[in-house]
């Protein structure tokens, strides 16, 4: 059957010709909804060997199934608690979402047939836009406010696998979790702080029966927010910066400074400190994503330890044994503000190491030394991990999810060469450019698809295979003595 001058559908395929030379065939959406609700059911029902799926969403699928443990039948999204809006930590982060409600209303005005929808960082859905029709059926499968749609409650969905994503995220049909939302088509992109990565809020268009695209000014509009926050976090950098000159020219030529902010990034040190070794910038690290590579888990802790006790006393003081330079050292740490908001950490070394105290004078308080932790961010909390809770971190692009005996998080930090600096010396070996695995647990070793090949499990089910390139296969047999 003809559908116009310049194409034809043979079969189920539309072929397209142009000057009399056909370009390659195109599946029409049925053909690909049939073939992906094929492959989600053989993965709902626990086969890992799946055809013609995205990366992004067979990963989802594998958390939605392994690590979440949704139910793909009967997974209706949580009613969300708490007060809408009181995710956002500041009236920065307040007018993020303000503005995406701007951005959706707009997307809904111009967009017929469309639902769109703005959440916050946990993924609770604060508004929502569509004409009534398309309102309607959404709210027969819970797409509506009041209910959280994170992919840790609802499996893959465009809106909460978009969350702390760096790029944006279509679902289409059955690549969705769950079996109520195959007929639709979703397109989330969420904006992250641009210090911590922690996801504030997200912004959704979804279609019901529908393939379309995810509008052009979406994308524009969530990148003219995060060039906001770029400049905001620019500005804190300055900011921080002006606090270590300060403190640099007090200091004596035997004192370590060093300024951090409320991640645990490392934005300036001293000559001092630079002598001492450690991973610092050489310059002056004002920009908040070259600021991400001098990462510390501890001052990440300690700057959370500070933000706790700078909302009550914003004078507080504390010293705390650090192993950020060659050799753990006594510091002396005061957090940093702006404009009445707490933005990181100073800290300058202490002479007297001997005991816990307090600088200015003030009562004594714990100094112990600070054992590894890596920090995580689940549902807008930080969650502080020991190495022995984690069993295995995987890299999605830049970001890193930890998986864990609570589940799946996602590291603070980016990248998982940070993550493999922070956790190589507690039993942790790097298997894959993708993929570090805690050796003591470690439960199965078997054949990868492809000959000579091997995967690890930190499971006994036959769900999990963590790929071992073969580059690391030596070192991981040594490891295990195999």
């Amino acid at each position: 059957m003809s559908t116009s001058g310049q194409e034809k559908r043979v079969g189920g395929v539309i072929v397209k010709n142009w000057g009399g030379v056909p370009s390659p065939p195109v599946r029409t959406f049925s053909e690909r909804a049939r073939t992906t609700r094929a492959a989600w059911e053989r993965f709902a029902a626990g086969d890992d060997d799946v055809r013609d799926v995205p990366a992004v969403i067979l990963l989802s699928w594998q958390r939605s199934r392994d690590l979440y443990g949704v139910d793909p039948l009967n997974a209706a999204p949580p009613r969300a608690g708490g007060t809408a809006g009181a995710s956002t930590t500041s009236l920065l982060h307040a007018g993020v979402v303000a503005q995406l409600g701007g951005v959706a209303a707009a997307i809904a005005a111009g967009t017929d047939g469309s639902l769109t929808t703005v959440t916050d960082g946990s993924g609770r859905i604060l508004g929502s836009w569509g004409d009534a029709d398309t309102r309607r059926r959404a709210e027969d499968v819970s797409l509506a406010p009041l209910y959280t749609w994170s992919e840790s409650r609802t499996g893959t969905n465009g809106l909460g696998t978009s969350l702390g994503m760096p790029y944006p995220v279509s679902v289409r049909g059955p690549e969705h979790w769950r079996a109520a939302l195959h007929d639709w088509t979703c397109h989330g992109i969420s904006v992250s702080d641009a210090v911590t990565g922690r996801p504030l809020a997200a912004v959704n268009v979804s279609f019901w029966r529908s393939v379309c695209g995810a509008p052009d000014g979406m994308e524009r509009a969530v990148t003219s927010i995060r060039a906001l926050l770029r400049e905001e976090a620019v500005r804190e950098g300055r900011a921080l910066l002006a606090d270590f000159v300060a403190a640099a020219d007090r200091a004596t030529t035997h004192e370590a400074v060093v300024v951090a902010d409320v991640a645990g990034n490392v934005v300036a040190a001293n000559q001092y400190a630079h002598d001492l070794g450690g991973h610092l910038p050489s310059v002056p690290a004002v920009e908040p994503t070259p600021r991400r590579r001098f990462l510390s888990v501890e001052l990440r802790e300690i700057a959370a330890i500070a933000a706790a006790h700078a909302t009550s006393d914003p004078s507080w003081t504390a010293v705390f044994r650090v192993g950020l330079l060659r050799e753990q050292m006594a510091f002396a740490v005061r957090p940093v503000h702006l404009d009445g908001g707490f933005i990181g950490i100073l800290l300058v070394s202490a002479v007297d190491a001997d005991g816990p105290r307090l600088a200015g004078g003030i009562a004594q308080t714990g100094g112990a030394d600070i054992p590894v932790r890596v920090v995580g961010i689940h549902e807008r909390q930080l969650i502080i991990l020991s190495p022995h809770e984690i069993r295995y971190a995987a890299a999605d692009r830049h970001v890193v999810w930890l998986i864990t005996d609570r589940g799946r998080v996602r590291a603070a930090d980016h990248g998982i060469d940070n993550i493999e600096r922070a956790l190589g010396s507690s039993g942790f070996l790097r298997v894959h450019r993708s993929y570090l695995v805690n050796l003591h647990r470690i439960r199965e070793v078997g054949q990868g698809i492809s000959k000579g090949t091997l995967t690890v499990s930190t499971q006994h089910h036959g769900y999990e295979a963590i790929p071992v390139a073969r580059r690391h296969m030596p070192r991981l047999r040594a490891a295990l003595g195999i």
